[in-house]
């Protein structure tokens, strides 16, 4: 008799992330991510403390997407905006990729 090794399938460390939440510390961007699961993560930017804050939100969500997509194969986009002095809110929604229309091509209607 042959016995048959169970492969268990490993569950991503989080799901798909909805939120980051960034903070402008002395010395530090630390940030937080909110997943559609509850779960989530946190961490600090590798960025220097007088990044600005593009290169620091870019260099988030770049780490995040590339995790996501990796994980969960799903592409995301995120929107910021400000929350509060100092501290600031991404909004992530999945991006869904809709093939381009043919030249010439009439519109469905439905």
């Amino acid at each position: 008799m042959t016995r048959r090794t169970k492969t268990k399938k490993k569950r991503a460390p989080f799901g798909i992330p909805k939120e980051i939440i960034l903070l402008t510390d002395q010395d530090e961007w630390p940030y937080r991510f909110i997943a559609d699961d509850s779960g989530g993560g946190c961490g600090k930017a590798p960025m220097p403390a007088d990044a600005s804050l593009e290169d620091v939100q870019t260099a988030i969500f770049t780490q995040l997407a590339d995790l996501t997509r990796m994980l969960h194969g799903v592409e995301i986009d995120v929107e910021w905006s400000s929350l509060t002095p100092g501290s600031w809110v991404g909004h992530i929604r999945p991006v869904t990729t809709q093939e381009p229309a043919l030249p010439g091509a009439v519109p469905e209607v439905g």
